[in-house]
C-alpha cells in the first residue's frame, strides 16, 4: 500500500509565479505548500513591466488594484537617436481590444512579489523561507522529494503534484530530464535601477540607440528609473562585473549618451547579465509542472518573461484544482503543457522579433546607415504587434479543451472579421469583469429552456450562467476560468447547449 502524499501540490519557489500558482489555487480551494530557497524576500527591481493582459489575471487573483495604485503606468514605448529624439513610437491605446487597461505597468519586480505575498497570506497562505528542494523522484501516486533546511536538517516529503517555479537553475526541470534548449544572444549587458535626471517623459520607455550601443531607460515608482545598458565591451564586463558603483554605471552610460543629456546620481541595484531564448521541450512531466523561467526564457526588450510565467501560474491552477476536487477528469491538468507550450513559442517569437529590432536599431546607429528599405507595416500588421507585446493575443486554438457547434465549417460561413467574439481558444474581452472561479456560459437571445434547467443542474457550483450583450442572435458560448473562450454555439437551441453540455463533461465531472 502506497503512504498518503503529505501535500496535495508542493510549489518550488516563491517567485511571481509560485505565488499566482499558490493564490489562484487557494481561490479555488486548494491549499498548496510554498518553499523557497531564499531566507529573505528580494529587493530588487528586475522584471518590471505588467502587460495588459497580466493585469486582466491579476484582476481575478484580487491584487490588480494595489498594482495599479503603485506602478507608472507606461501608455508609450519610444525609439530615439542619441540626442534623445524620437525616431519611433509604440501606442498601447491602439491594442485594448475589450482590455480596460491601455498601458502597461511599471512595477519593480519586489513589490509585485510583496503584493502577491499579501493577498496569498489574505487567503490563508503561507512561504516557507530557507528550504532548498534538492532531488525529486516520481513515483505512481505523487512526487518524492529531498528537502534542505537552512540549517542543514533534511526532510522528505511527499505531493501529488510538483510546481517547479524556482527559476532557470530549476531542480523539478533537472528531474524530469529537460533542458532549456535555445540559443544565449551575442553581448552583454547591465540591468541597474537609478536615479536620473533627463528630459524624457515618464509616460512611457525610452530605448536609445547610439554608435556605442543601447541604453533602455523605463520609469519606476518614485522617480527612479530602471535602465539596461547594451552591447558592452570586453573590458567594460569585466569593470561592471566587480564594481557596480555609481562613478562605474555613470562611466557606461555617458559612453553611450554623452553631453549630460542623462545624468546619473544613484545606483540601488545593479548586475551585468546575458540574454537568452530558450525553451524546454516539455513543461510537465507526469504529476511535475514547469513555471516561468524553469521552462522558458525570452529577451526582456519586450517584457514578457515575468508575464508568461504569471499565465503559466493562471492557466495551471484552476485544472489541478479541478482533479484534486475529483470535479475534473483525470488528464485535465495534462492539457497544460499542450496549451502553454504552444503559448511559450508564440511569446519567444514576438520577444525575438522585438530583439532583433533593437539590434537593427543600434547597427544603424552604429554605422550610418539607415536599415535596409522594407514596405512599412499595415495598420493591421502593426496593432497585431502591438497586441503581442501586450500579450493579448495568447490563445490556445486546437486545444483539447475548445470545441463549437456546428463544428468549423459546418456552417460554410467563415468568421466575420467584425464579429465581436472571438473564437474557441482566445481570450474572452471582458473578461476580468467575470467573477467567482467557475466556467461561465454566456446566452443572447433566448436559450431553449428545458435545455438551460439541465444544463443549470448538471454543472450547478461549476458553471454560472448569465446573458452577454456582445453576443448576437441566439448564441451560447463557455468561457473557462481563465478567461478563455471553451465552447461556441451558433445558437442556444436544444441542440447547441447539448453540444456544450458534451464538451463540458469532456474534461468535467457532472453532478
Amino acid at each position: 500500500m502506497q503512504a498518503p502524499s503529505d501535500t496535495d501540490v508542493l510549489i518550488i519557489g516563491a517567485g511571481p509565479s509560485g505565488l499566482l500558482a499558490a493564490i489562484e489555487l487557494a481561490r479555488h480551494g486548494v491549499k498548496a505548500r510554498v518553499i523557497e530557497r531564499a531566507q529573505t524576500a528580494p529587493h530588487q527591481a528586475r522584471a518590471t513591466a505588467l502587460q495588459p493582459g497580466t493585469l486582466e489575471i491579476l484582476a481575478q487573483a484580487g491584487v490588480v488594484d494595489a498594482v495599479l495604485a503603485e506602478s507608472v503606468h507606461l501608455r508609450y514605448a519610444r525609439l530615439l537617436d542619441a540626442d534623445l529624439q524620437t525616431t519611433a513610437e509604440t501606442d498601447f491605446t491602439t491594442a485594448s481590444a475589450g482590455c480596460p487597461w491601455e498601458f502597461q505597468c511599471s512595477l519593480p519586480q519586489w513589490r509585485t512579489e510583496q503584493i502577491l505575498t499579501d493577498r496569498l497570506t489574505e487567503l490563508g497562505g503561507t512561504i516557507e523561507r530557507g528550504i532548498e528542494a534538492v532531488a525529486l523522484s516520481e513515483r505512481p501516486d505523487g512526487v518524492l522529494i529531498d528537502l534542505k533546511h537552512g540549517d542543514g536538517t533534511p526532510e522528505t516529503t511527499q505531493a501529488r503534484w510538483v510546481v517547479g517555479a524556482g527559476g532557470a537553475h530549476s531542480v523539478t526541470r533537472e528531474s524530469m530530464t529537460e533542458v532549456l534548449a535555445g540559443e544565449t544572444y551575442p553581448g552583454t549587458a547591465l540591468v541597474a535601477d537609478v536615479t536620473v535626471s533627463c528630459g524624457l517623459p515618464r509616460d512611457g520607455s525610452a530605448l536609445v540607440a547610439t554608435p556605442a550601443g543601447y541604453v533602455l531607460l523605463a520609469p519606476l515608482p518614485t522617480g527612479r528609473w530602471l535602465t539596461f545598458i547594451g552591447d558592452l565591451g570586453d573590458d567594460e564586463v569585466e569593470r561592471l562585473t566587480r564594481d557596480t558603483s555609481l562613478t562605474s554605471v555613470a562611466a557606461a552610460l555617458a559612453q553611450r549618451i554623452p553631453g549630460n543629456l542623462v545624468e546619473l546620481s544613484g545606483v540601488g541595484w545593479a548586475a551585468v547579465f546575458r540574454m537568452h531564448k530558450r525553451l524546454t521541450p516539455h513543461l510537465a512531466d507526469g504529476r511535475r509542472f514547469l513555471l516561468g523561467d524553469a521552462g522558458h526564457l525570452s529577451s526582456p526588450f519586450g517584457g514578457e518573461g515575468l508575464n508568461s510565467g504569471l499565465h503559466d501560474a493562471h492557466n495551471l491552477a484552476w485544472k489541478l484544482a479541478l482533479e484534486l476536487r475529483g470535479r475534473g477528469r483525470p488528464g485535465l491538468s495534462d492539457t497544460f503543457a499542450v496549451e502553454r507550450g504552444a503559448a511559450a513559442r508564440h511569446v519567444l517569437a514576438v520577444s525575438d522579433r522585438l530583439h532583433q529590432l533593437v539590434q537593427t536599431a543600434v547597427e544603424a546607429a552604429r554605422t550610418g546607415r539607415p536599415p535596409s528599405a522594407t514596405a512599412p507595416p499595415s495598420p493591421a500588421q502593426a496593432a497585431a504587434l502591438v497586441r503581442a507585446r501586450c500579450m493579448l493575443d495568447v490563445a490556445y486554438a486546437g486545444s483539447p479543451l475548445t470545441g463549437r457547434y456546428p463544428s468549423a465549417g459546418d456552417d460554410g460561413l467563415p468568421r466575420r472579421s467584425d464579429d465581436p467574439v472571438p473564437a474557441p481558444g482566445e481570450r474572452y474581452p471582458g473578461r476580468a469583469a467575470l467573477r467567482g472561479t467557475g466556467h461561465h456560459v454566456l446566452l443572447a437571445g433566448r436559450p431553449d429552456q428545458p435545455a438551460l434547467d439541465h444544463l443549470r443542474s448538471r454543472w450547478a457550483g461549476l458553471v454560472e450562467v448569465s446573458t452577454d450583450p456582445l453576443l448576437e442572435g441566439n448564441g451560447a458560448v463557455l468561457v473557462r476560468p481563465d478567461g478563455y473562450l471553451g465552447f461556441r454555439a451558433a445558437s442556444a437551441d436544444a441542440a447547441g447547449l447539448a453540444a456544450l453540455d458534451a464538451h463540458l463533461g469532456s474534461y468535467l465531472v457532472p453532478n
